[in-house]
């Protein structure tokens, strides 16, 4: 029996459009997994800087606050609160098994004030603010790098991350 022609000329076609469309698709699944990946790890930062912060600021705290009683003011140490801001980022890194990094910590032990400049990408900030403190506090800036998968394939074999957190020391008054 013979075909008519039209239709021999069409044979292969669909499994050409079925290799294509399936690696259109796995490449979109992989691009959308960087994408999650860098939503990911931009959130884990933010948590982690948070926290360094913070513990930067209760461990470096002037215990017993001294100066509070003759000054009115609270004051960290900023030695003990840099150090402590920074082992703690150091060991979340570690844990993580991340290795290409930078950080810069900076205290302000007394009074509060803004840090022109800090953090050095604006973009790492939430608020897209530089460090502004009504009292002593810490800022904690991170940039990271985390490996992609699939944006790999178009030459961007990882991805840089910046984030920015600061901890303010605060006077507790009672009820």
């Amino acid at each position: 029996m013979m075909r008519p022609r039209m239709i021999q000329d069409t044979r292969g076609y669909a499994v050409v459009w079925g290799l294509l469309l399936t690696s259109l698709f796995i490449l979109m699944a992989g691009a959308v997994y960087d994408v999650y990946m860098a939503y990911h790890y931009r959130t884990w930062g933010y948590e982690v800087v948070s926290e360094a912060a913070r513990r930067g600021v209760i461990e470096g705290a002037e215990w017993p606050p001294q100066n509070f009683y003759f000054t009115g003011e609270l004051h960290l140490q900023p030695n003990e609160a840099s150090t402590k801001a920074a082992s703690f980022l150091k060991d979340a890194l570690s844990r993580r098994g991340i290795t290409d990094y930078s950080y810069d910590i900076r205290v302000l032990p007394t009074g509060g004030g803004t840090v022109p400049n800090f953090p050095p990408v604006l973009r790492a900030a939430q608020d897209g603010q530089y460090m502004h403190l009504n009292g002593p506090g810490v800022g904690v800036y991170l940039e990271f790098s985390y490996p992609t998968v699939w944006l790999g394939v178009l030459s961007r074999g990882e991805y840089r991350i910046h984030v920015f957190a600061a901890a303010e020391m605060r006077e507790v008054v009672g009820p």
